[in-house]
């Protein structure tokens, strides 16, 4: 009889120390991820095609989280019924994401409410919408929809305002119910990032309050205490993972951010999007300060739906200079009537902006990072003292540095001063090992 080989340990939950989300390990964790929401019935990544070659690809190119999308109207059909095997479904993805190594962030997903009031698909359900009987015209599509039409926006006033469901049960507590249901399938599995609690949330008719100067009243007042009721809920049934709020959509085009920590949960964070408006981006700039103030993690969730290759190498360029971790939004995620569902794989995703280096995991505290697309050389410096109380990691503390073949299709070299290289000759995770009584290390890696 042959005994069984035990099974690797489970990776502990990331946290974060201030802006850094942090591993067991305390190192100073960078995430690119992609975006997986699909739009279309059944609302689940496998029936859009996303399987085992498709997380191998993710993988192998060096992503390491995926925002992974579901439909509130698919968990919960009818008021307190829930669709378990819909959940499933969900699940499933992220366990095969997880024997990759890539951590999802599990994600309730909308855009413009449902179909009934001007959105392309139905991310909320049909019972929770509350319209009025005004009219869904005029109806110039999505994101627009927002700002024209009379029951898109009485529809949102009547979830801030929770108005009771069908069952006689307020609508935000329905929502607040459902979280909880949908986090019990997660709480605990590995390699889940956390929970994102509403995409996009829309301020109503409140939306015009917003304009230039952002909307302080509505995320203090109405946002924030209806996510506090969604994070009080998930904390009953997941003491553990990170819950990452959202401000008002109005942020992803550049207002400035007021969105307070709804509870004041240590483990937080701020899931922010990047498609501002104009020449001057304060998205990034709005977002990680406003995640400061509060003492949470920040991470742009959101960005990019184009293949305009020049804005994507800008914003991602942007992204380093601010040390942040994102998630792309890839065009296959643009699901319309007239829009294919297809993995965000392949020829959707592989382009030199996205797929790029990053220090995916410091034995220490990042102090910059740069990558050069054009001649390949990609420079890191770090203080090997941790982030969480300043304290020095311990000498041959591991650094992990995702380098892509395709940046580096002849091979690298590499100058690291501080640290000494541990790893194969061109493996595409660069470990890096601290010296003896060094402060800083400052690393070098160019094409060969």
């Amino acid at each position: 009889m042959t005994t069984p080989a035990a099974a690797a340990p489970a990776p502990p939950d990331l946290g974060h120390a201030g802006r850094w989300l942090t591993d067991d390990q305390g190192r100073a964790v960078t995430v690119h991820g992609v975006n997986m929401v699909y739009k279309k019935p059944p609302y689940f990544p496998a029936a859009g095609g996303f399987g085992e070659k498709d997380a191998q690809f993710l993988e192998d190119n060096g992503f390491n989280a995926v925002r992974l999308g579901f439909a509130w109207n698919a968990v919960e059909p009818q008021p307190g019924v829930y669709d378990d095997a819909y959940i499933e479904q969900i699940a499933q993805t992220q366990r095969l994401l997880a024997r990759h190594h890539i951590y999802s962030l599990v994600d309730s997903h909308q855009d413009a409410y449902n179909a009934s009031v001007g959105a392309s698909w139905s991310g909320f359900p049909a019972w929770a919408t509350y319209s009025d009987g005004l009219p869904v015209q005029p109806n110039p599509g999505f994101p627009l929809v927002y700002f024209t039409s009379p029951a898109q926006n009485q529809t949102w006033a009547n979830l801030w305002r929770d108005r009771a469901a069908p069952d006689g049960v307020g609508l935000q507590e329905h929502y607040a119910a459902m979280w909880a249901h949908v986090a019990r399938h997660f709480v605990d599995q590995p390699y889940v990032l956390g929970y994102d609690l509403i995409n996009e949330p829309w301020p109503g008719w409140e939306y015009p309050t917003c304009f230039p100067k952002g909307c302080p009243g509505f995320e203090t007042g109405v946002l924030a205490p209806f996510e506090a009721k969604v994070m009080n809920a998930i904390r009953r049934v997941d003491e553990n993972h990170l819950l990452f709020y959202e401000p008002s959509l109005t942020n992803d085009f550049g207002t400035p951010n007021w969105m307070p920590n709804p509870t004041g949960d240590p483990k937080a964070g701020m899931s922010f999007h990047d498609y501002c408006l104009g020449k001057v981006d304060t998205c990034v700039t709005n977002g990680l300060d406003r995640s400061a103030a509060e003492g949470v993690v920040g991470v742009v969730t959101e960005f990019g739906a184009t293949t305009n290759a020049a804005k994507l190498t800008t914003l991602a360029d942007r992204f380093d200079a601010d040390m942040v971790s994102w998630m792309f939004w890839s065009q296959p995620q643009d699901q319309t009537p007239d829009h294919p569902q297809e993995p965000p794989t392949g020829p959707n995703l592989m382009d030199p902006s996205i797929v790029r280096p990053y220090p995916r995991a410091v034995a220490g505290t990042p102090q910059q990072w740069h990558y050069d697309s054009t001649t390949g050389t990609f420079t890191l410096r770090y203080s090997t003292r941790r982030a969480d109380s300043g304290q020095p990691f311990a000498d041959g503390a591991r650094t992990e540095v995702f380098l892509p073949e395709s940046g580096y299709p002849g091979g690298y070299r590499v100058e690291s001063q501080g640290a000494d290289v541990v790893s194969a000759p061109d493996a595409r995770v660069l470990q890096l090992a601290t010296g003896p009584g060094q402060d800083t290390v400052q690393v070098t890696v160019t094409r060969r």
